[in-house]
């Protein structure tokens, strides 16, 4: 009997072993949550059994994990992020129905279609946001989700690349898709064949009519009261204008301007207007969509992003404008040691962890975002250390039981009759 109870204390010995083992060799790994083990006494019980029964051994009855955080590592990566709480970020895996997971590994790379995912190909989820960083939401409380739409992160490498949400969480692309020809008015000056773009404005819910963004004009031609010609060298920015534009599909195209706002260019600001050759105003029609695609124009290419502690992802262009491609969404479920670990600091939900909860950054008790810095595994190597001196002196004690018991039986059995 001795024997087979102490086989139970060498089998409980390996399991720590086992498990103080990886939470050592995951020392380095990012988001890495160390792991406990809890055992339980083997007792055979009857209806019939005395008070006087004598325990059978012990068993592994669960592995806990500790999901207390790590300490901080610094990079200045803006794709490297941690949670400052006890919020998850949340991926998604490969394909039509991918999986949602939850990690605190934050060590985001871009694929090859500039997707923002994990190392192993998984999709780093955003809220979808306006231009302003509104997050949208659909009135659908109940969902999962909260009624807010989420997203995979994509960086776009030129602004005619950039992708916003109207205000029914439908996706439609800003740049090329917003860009257009034209006559305007700035000020005294016509400007005739002037390339307008719009970039980052709100799509209203009629779906015809775009407000906000940086509308910008550049480019065409200047005809001289003598009849000279010249090119536009200027840019004019603005952020008060109005479109009308037709969305279908997912993409929305500009139709007419309606309101071009206050101008700005060289720090003097301009009244301007939509006009004939002659400077005469007129209404919507005399905007066409541009044939040309400007993918690729250097002058609106990708230089920087950010993220803040709110989660809102920033992306600033070699021209100035910038836009807000989507917050990053945080996660958490009721018992997180329900949740089933699939390697690479990654969980999913189980039926005992509790649904997903989604929420925003620094505004839930989930912590906020720090871009820059990666979480470190919260293992004490030294206590681990300890642990293994421990583990050695159980198993030791166990295999002398053994020992000892292998003695008494043969000692019986060389009794002489």
């Amino acid at each position: 009997m001795a024997f087979y109870t102490s086989l139970t204390g060498l089998n409980a010995a390996q399991t720590d072993l086992s498990v103080t083992s990886n939470n050592i060799a995951n020392s380095g790994s990012y988001g890495f949550k160390k792991t406990t083990t809890d055992f339980g006494e083997l007792v055979a019980d009857s209806p019939y059994a005395s008070a006087k029964n004598i325990g059978q051994g012990t068993r592994l009855r669960a592995t806990i994990q500790d999901f207390t955080s790590g300490s901080m590592k610094t990079t200045n990566r803006a794709l490297d992020m941690m949670v400052n709480g006890d919020g998850f970020f949340l991926v998604k895996s490969q394909g039509a129905s991918g999986t949602i997971s939850l990690t605190r590994d934050g060590s985001f790379l871009t694929d090859k279609n500039n997707n923002v995912v994990t190392s192993d190909g998984h999709y780093l989820q955003v809220y979808a946001t306006t231009n302003s960083g509104d997050i949208y939401n659909n009135g659908q409380t109940g969902s999962a989700t909260g009624g807010r739409t989420v997203k995979n992160l994509t960086l776009p490498s030129y602004e005619d690349q950039v992708s916003i949400s109207a205000t029914d969480g439908n996706t439609v692309q800003v740049g090329n898709n917003l860009a257009a020809t034209g006559t305007v008015k700035i000020g005294g000056t016509v400007i005739e064949n002037a390339k307008i773009t719009l970039g980052g404005a709100t799509v209203q819910a009629d779906k015809t009519t775009a407000k906000g963004g940086v509308l910008t004009i550049t480019g065409g031609t200047i005809t001289a009261a003598d009849g000279t010609i010249s090119a536009n060298t200027a840019t004019y920015t603005s952020t008060g204008a109005t479109a009308t534009v037709t969305t279908s599909a997912g993409t929305s195209s500009l139709t007419a301007i309606t309101e071009l706002g206050t101008l700005s260019y060289n720090g003097d600001t301009y009244s301007g207007s939509i006009s004939t050759a002659d400077g005469t105003v007129v209404t919507a029609g005399t905007v066409t969509a541009s044939d040309t695609d400007t993918s690729g124009d250097t002058s609106s290419a990708l230089s920087n992003i950010s993220v803040g502690t709110d989660g809102k992802v920033t992306a600033t262009f070699a021209n100035g404008n910038q836009y807000i491609l989507g917050a990053v969404a945080l996660g958490d479920v009721n018992n997180r040691n329900g949740l089933h670990s699939t390697g690479n600091a990654n969980w999913t939900v189980t039926g005992t962890s509790g649904s997903l909860n989604y929420r925003e950054a620094d505004t839930s008790g989930l912590g906020s975002v720090q871009s820059g810095a990666l979480e470190l595994s919260n293992i004490d190597l030294t206590q681990e250390l300890v642990n293994l001196i421990s583990e050695q002196r159980n198993f030791q004690a166990n295999s002398k039981a053994i020992s000892t018991d292998n003695q008494m039986v043969s000692y019986v059995m060389n009794i002489q009759s």
